[in-house]
């Protein structure tokens, strides 16, 4: 076999190995670089997007009490974002498992007061007001689940850069989802101000939203 084409074999394999069998993709948000701040806009956080963050456009979403869930709710409060779906076998729990964390460790630091963690459900059929709020809850009691109607979940996920793909159903219904595993974040004016990409550390994440924090606090 030559060269060139066993490197393409190798390609393929490793593609298969990310997107198949229900894998989160490891995207990243394609609305806006992701790389490190520049000194001279700002300090060298990894995943901060400064100097122009992105406002986030309206939407109309339903919570897993059955209340909407829109715009308004992100606005007055720092919001971590995980769109996935409850029947993810790997990296939702996984990244759910470590937002939990961060959210402990934001409180016994007193830094946690007016934040908040949003999973966004891209599984409307399977997720229901219910099957959410068992499972954020499972979690923490003050996590918040929200899905809505196909249209307004896509309308939502393509300003924000994530990219989700439903399975076909097998015999007995069942099916994967593949989807960006980034977790979000929004200031208190509703602007994406910061992105997490995999593989999340709670003590690095609760750093970085700190830092970013600190500093976006200096700015308004």
């Amino acid at each position: 076999m030559n060269s060139r084409k066993h490197l393409s074999l190798l390609v393929v394999a490793l593609m298969a190995a990310v997107v198949g069998a229900g894998t989160a993709l490891y995207l990243r948000p394609t609305a806006t670089s992701l790389d490190l701040v520049r000194d001279r806009d700002g300090p060298a956080i990894q995943g901060l997007l400064w100097p122009n963050p992105k406002q986030v456009a309206p939407f109309e979403l339903t919570d897993h009490h059955g209340q909407a869930f829109d715009l308004d709710r992100l606005k007055g409060r720092w919001s971590f974002m995980f769109f996935g779906y409850t029947h993810c076998p790997d990296i939702c729990p996984m990244t759910m498992d470590t937002l939990k964390r961060v959210a402990d460790k934001l409180e016994e630091r007193q830094t946690g007061a007016d934040t908040q963690v949003v999973f966004v459900s891209v599984d409307p059929a399977r997720d229901s007001p219910e099957h959410l709020k068992n499972y954020v809850e499972y979690f923490n009691p003050d996590f918040v689940g929200a899905t809505g109607a196909t249209e307004e979940l896509m309308s939502m996920t393509r300003q924000l850069g994530i990219i989700y793909d439903l399975h076909e159903a097998d015999q007995d219904g069942n099916y994967l989802v593949d989807h960006s595993a980034a977790v979000l974040l929004t200031d208190p004016q509703g602007r994406l101000v910061g992105v997490f990409s995999a593989p999340h550390r709670a003590e690095d994440m609760t750093a970085r939203f700190e830092a970013m924090r600190g500093f976006l606090d200096e700015q308004s």
